[in-house]
C-alpha cells in the first residue's frame, strides 16, 4: 500500500516529536511511504497534487 504523509509544520522537539515518529513507523510498516514536508520546501503543488492520487492512503501530519 502507498502512504503519503504530509507535514505542515516540524514535529516539536520532545514528546511531540516522538510519538509522531513512532506512529508514523509503525504505520509505515510494510507499506511504501511518500513524504512531503510543505515546512522546509517551497512545494509544488501539482506535484503534491499528483502524489495524493497516486496514494492508497494520506495522512496529514498538522
Amino acid at each position: 500500500m502507498k502512504l503519503l504523509y504530509l507535514y505542515r509544520f516540524k514535529p516539536t522537539e520532545g514528546a511531540g516529536e516522538e510519538v509522531t515518529k513512532k506512529l508514523s513507523e509503525m504505520m509505515s510498516k510494510d507499506n511504501e511511504v511518500m513524504e512531503v514536508k510543505l515546512y522546509e520546501e517551497n512545494p509544488d503543488y501539482d506535484k503534491v497534487v499528483d502524489m495524493i492520487w497516486e496514494a492508497d492512503k494520506v495522512i496529514s501530519w498538522w
